[in-house]
């Protein structure tokens, strides 16, 4: 960053004026409220609060209970996991044949300055705010390391705090010309960042109102007098991307930003992506399609519970002393009910039809949510006894509906993956070790911008990170079920009926791993003892020799025959004829 410095609302030589960014930021608060207030019930069914105050007193006054079948979280939350299952990692390829030999380091670097900010962490929580929210962030970062160069950072971004550019209809939001995070800190935490920050703004005005996230989150903060809006706020100017953190009218710090791509282009530290974007421009979640049917199984399930609490009394006019009584007696199932008439002058009737209507429209509501993504053979769930392109096929079927938001979800890890192998390029130029684990377990080491002594005796710098030239790609996810599974059912079958199969063909047609097949199969083909490695050779050497003998003694056949043929062909022999 920049050294700090406070901004007025005038032109600025190097970025926008602080006017006109919280301009913006006003903007997106006052275009985006329908979006947000979506959001906000998005996370409300997410956590199984789906009954609205208005909903919650009709049923009270109905005497009806407030049941919730929570179908929505459930499946949000096997989605979830079912992607990750199938997560993949980054891998390196050359863009030139001579950075071939760089792309296997560039591999490792970049997996090791994944796992460093722990990756496999910030992953799942980036797939639930995207299917619940809409929304994932997350935040690149430089901070000082061990050695000489910074760190490079990964960091979820709470999706509440995130604003962009309402004009942005791109799901990865490409076509943004600004975004940021605005949160309130207290002013122990705004010195923390930028000591002596709070008596800088003591007397500044005009921070704004926030978003309606803020009213859910608003009792957590006892004291509102120690609330203080931060705002950091990143804008495309000039065709460079710069940031500005401010609070009110007094700016903490700004610069252009570190963060460059492949063609040395700035860009933002912020990389998100959304699930889908509606006609509008709004950004959306799973919620939108699934919060009908969690709704329909909500109330039929209750209705259908008041009816089975209910009873209908029917009587003459004059046969019951006290009708309230009657009513609260039929509704027990051991109540007691006196009347003075005959036996069909009353009677109590329940609501059969009505209840079973009831109880069917929840099962249709229920398999609306349960047919939706991913079905049972993608969890793997009652299909034993199934063949593995069978398997296959169904699996396909039951991801195909999540084609876009797995589309989505696979450019925005590129461009992450993308993004953070640019800053080790642009940020590591100091000696590093890099440490990795083979697939035995075992760990080691490999330098990075070593410097080293060259063939002709001048230094060199070896495995130079800014040299290479490499495209990051994905790798592919486990294959747990294809044509080898097929392959795998059939000598089963040919097993239980007796046929002899080698077991190193089970192991080679199973779903084990490359690494875990080679290591099995080296301990099912141990190596001989060496005696016997020893006569074995010898036996060989003998064999060899015994047939080198046996082609001497026909070649001195051969040199005989021809010597005996030539002194009976001497020069008288005719050239034809019998002798």
């Amino acid at each position: 960053m920049s050294e700090t410095r406070p901004a007025d609302d005038g032109p600025s030589h190097d970025g926008l004026s602080l006017a006109a960014l919280r301009r913006q930021y006003t903007d997106y608060v006052a275009v985006k409220a329908a979006e947000v207030d979506e959001q906000r019930t998005a996370w409300r069914y997410y956590h199984s609060a789906q009954w609205t105050e208005e909903q919650l007193r009709t049923l009270r006054d109905r005497r009806q209970p407030p049941i919730t079948f929570d179908r929505l979280s459930r499946k949000i939350d096997g989605l979830v996991g079912v992607v990750q299952r199938f997560r993949t990692d980054p891998r390196a390829f050359p863009r030139t044949p001579r950075h071939e030999a760089g792309a296997e380091l560039s591999t490792i670097v970049l997996r090791y300055a994944l796992d460093a900010s722990r990756w496999e962490d910030i992953e799942p929580g980036a797939l639930l705010s995207a299917a619940v929210h809409g929304i994932a962030v997350v935040e690149m970062g430089l901070e000082p390391g061990d050695g000489a160069d910074p760190d490079i950072t990964l960091s979820s971004v709470d999706p509440t705090t995130f604003f962009y550019d309402p004009r942005s209809v791109q799901p990865d939001f490409s076509d943004a010309r600004y975004m940021g995070v605005s949160r309130w800190v207290s002013a122990g935490e705004l010195d923390e960042m930028f000591p002596g920050a709070s008596e800088r703004v003591a007397g500044s005005f005009g921070g704004g109102d926030g978003t309606a996230h803020e009213i859910d989150r608003a009792p957590l903060w006892v004291n509102a007098r120690t609330k203080i809006r931060l705002n950091e706020h990143w804008y495309r100017h000039r065709g460079e991307w710069r940031y500005c953190i401010y609070v009110n009218t007094v700016a903490l710090a700004q610069g252009a930003s570190p963060f460059v791509d492949a063609r040395g282009r700035t860009i933002c530290r912020y990389r998100a992506w959304s699930n889908g974007v509606d006609h509008d421009g709004d950004r959306y979640g799973f919620v939108r399609r699934l919060k009908g049917p969690q709704d329909a199984i909500n109330q039929h399930r209750s209705k259908a519970m008041h009816i089975m609490n209910t009873r209908q009394v029917i009587a003459r006019k004059g046969a019951l002393d006290d009708i309230e009584a009657a009513r609260r007696e039929a509704a027990r199932p051991d109540g007691v009910i006196l009347y003075d008439g005959a036996s069909d002058e009353f009677r109590i009737e329940q609501a059969d039809q009505e209840f079973l209507q009831q109880t069917q429209y929840f099962q249709d509501a229920k398999g609306e949510i349960e047919n939706f993504g991913p079905n049972p053979a993608v969890v793997g769930t009652g299909v034993e006894a199934r063949s593995g392109r069978a398997l296959a096929m169904m699996q396909q079927s039951g991801i195909a509906e999540l084609g876009p938001f797995l589309a989505h979800y696979r450019a925005w890890k590129l461009d992450v993956y993308r993004s953070v192998w640019c800053a080790v390029r642009t940020w590591w130029t100091a000696e590093r070790w890099i440490r990795i684990t083979d697939d035995a377990g075992l760990a080691r080491f490999i330098g990075v911008n070593r410097l080293e002594i060259g063939p002709m005796g001048n230094p060199v710098i070896a495995n130079a990170l800014g040299q290479l030239d490499v495209d990051i790609i994905l790798d592919e996810g486990p294959d747990v079920t294809n044509v080898m599974g097929d392959v795998f059912d059939i000598l089963s079958s040919l097993a239980q009926s007796k046929i002899p199969v080698p077991p190193q063909v089970f192991v080679e047609m199973s779903a084990l791993p490359k690494a875990v097949k080679d290591k099995v199969l080296g301990m099912m083909s141990p190596e001989p003892d060496p005696v016997a490695r020893r006569l074995q050779a010898r036996q060989a050497e003998a064999e060899v020799a015994g047939q080198e003998g046996k082609a001497a003694e026909s070649f001195a056949r051969a040199d005989k025959t021809q010597a005996e043929t030539a002194r009976l062909t001497g020069p008288g022999w005719p050239a034809q004829g019998r002798p």
